[in-house]
Formats: C-alpha cells, structure tokens, sequence
C-alpha cells in the first residue's frame, strides 16, 4: 500500500509541477458535469460474468460524470481535448463497482514512469507559455507505441455534447463466469443519439461552457442513452497494455444500456476504475493501478485543510 501511495504521489506531482496547482479540482478533468440515472441489464453478459448489475432485467442506478481531459477548470469547452465518461453503479447489496472511460481507444503510454515523462515533455516553455513541440516529438520518437493516442487525439473534434462521444475503458478486464472461465473484455459506451462532433469554427463560436449546457437540454429532452458495449478479446490480444488496440474484428456483446434523466453534484465521488465486483477482475495493465492510485491522491489534495 506504501508503495501505491508514494507511486501516486508523484505522478500527481509530476502533473501538477506542469499544469499548476487548482485547488478544490480534480488533477486531471478538472472539469465536469453528473447526471444520475439507471443501467438496465440486457442479460447478453451474463454467461460472461456472474457481476451482479450484468444479469437479466437487473436494473442499477448509476452515477456518471461527464469531463475534459484538461487539468484547467476554465478552459473552454469547445478546445481539442479528450472527453470522459465515468460512470457508477450502485449495486444491491450496497457496494459500487465502476467504469471510467475515455474518448481515445488507447492511451499515451504503457507504464507510470513513462506518464511522468510523458507530462514532462509537456510543461510550457516559461518563456512563451506553450508546449515544446521538439520535446514532444522528441517522446513520441522514443515512445512510439504513443503515437497513435496523439494522432487520434490531435484529429478529436470538440462534441455536440457530451451525450454524442463513444467512450472507451482503454484498459482490459477480465469477466468470470459462473463456470470458472475467464474472459478479457474492453468497455465501450456507444451513444443512443450517435456520435457528433463539431468543426473548429463551431466549436470556437460556443459559449466556454456549452457542453454541461447541452447536456441539461439533452435531458430536459428525455433520457441520455448509452449501451454497454463489452468487445471480446481473443487468444493473443494483448491484455496488459493500454497503448495497443485490438482488431475492429472483435465480437461485441451488448450488456445493457444506461438512461441518464437528471443533472446531479457528483464531485464529491472518487470513480476508480480497479474497483470491481465480484464476476469481474483487473488485467496487470500497470497504468490501471497507476491511475487508482493517482486517484486517490488526488481526492485527498482536493479536501478543504
């Protein structure tokens, strides 16, 4: 435990010594809005997972948050940036379990000390203020394998709303059935509405906040809609590193889908993405474990002293 905590220590430092210190935010997506709502269960996974909130007619109330990738709670909505889905499910027996997703398939880099290097290569110039373009491409050069996240990032348009981006776990779980198989699975949330970006002169021309604005009038509306969507990986898919994506190939299992239909204040919720339930596992992905514990220390950094 000494270990996690001093590992997340100083990724959040690292993060913080480039992007400054907002107190009372989050260390990344700093910026969000929740919503409440219920996840119905379409049974499809249950002879993947013994998971409670996956079996037949189950319906469990979640919590999600909606995000920037950014550590600014200012920046405006409409600048390139990755988006998060991070949801919450409130089991019966009053436990939780949840997924945090995010707009990119793959992430930047396969272990923490690649991340602080990652964040390091990012810190403005003190001079001008921006990023160093050599400096990042001098990573990119080194890491190739996070070549990809930075081109699918660089290309993202900035959302309609937040109700119209397909969400991605990165990482891979492992789901249990009730024979003692194991199966490794990737979570995708697909969006009832569709997926719907803008041009860059329609994102310039939005107000700083429209994605939390549009979210309340996707509500107002009727019920946000996600599905659930757990693609199978298959033997030698790569199951510990998040930077490499599986073939679009994979089959998809549909496991139920989420009605968002109110606003709510989530900021206070720590969304861990190892806590699991019983029918699901974590890979060895050490960015997985990295992010928990980079979680934490961020709740803690965020409580009023």
């Amino acid at each position: 435990m000494a270990d996690q905590s001093e590992l997340g220590t100083r990724l959040v430092d690292a993060v913080q010594a480039t992007t400054g210190v907002h107190p009372g935010r989050r260390v990344l997506h700093a910026k969000g809005v929740g919503a409440r709502g219920r996840f119905s269960a379409s049974g499809q996974a249950a002879v993947l997972s013994t998971a409670a909130h996956l079996q037949d007619g189950v319906v469990t109330p979640v919590e999600v948050r909606f995000s920037n990738g950014s550590a600014d709670p200012d920046a405006p909505d409409g600048a390139r940036d990755g988006r998060g889905m991070a949801t919450k499910f409130r089991l019966g027996d009053g436990t939780s379990t949840d997924i945090v997703a995010l707009s990119l398939p793959v992430f930047f880099v396969r272990h923490p000390d690649d991340f602080v290097e990652f964040v390091a290569a990012r810190q403005p110039d003190p001079a001008t203020g921006e990023m160093d373009l050599d400096k990042v491409l001098a990573f990119l050069g080194a890491h190739p394998e996070a070549q990809l996240a930075a081109q699918l990032s660089v290309a993202a348009p900035a959302p309609q709303s937040y109700g119209r981006v397909v969400y991605h776990s990165v990482h891979v779980f492992w789901l249990l059935d009730a024979q003692g198989g194991r199966h490794p699975v990737r979570y995708r949330w697909e969006p009832g509405a569709g997926e719907a970006g803008l041009s860059d002169d329609e994102a310039s021309a939005q107000p700083r906040d429209y994605l939390g604005a549009a979210l309340a009038d996707d509500l107002a509306r009727g019920p946000v809609t996600f599905d659930l969507h757990l693609v199978l990986g298959q033997p030698g898919d790569p199951v510990g590193d998040a930077t490499a994506p599986w073939p679009d190939d994979r089959p998809v299992v549909v496991a139920g889908t989420v009605a968002l239909t109110e606003l709510a204040d989530v900021e206070a919720l720590i969304f861990d993405p190892t806590r699991v339930t019983d029918g699901i596992e974590c890979s060895d992905d050490p960015i997985l474990a990295a992010r928990s514990a980079a979680y934490g220390v961020s709740f803690a950094r965020r409580q009023p002293h």
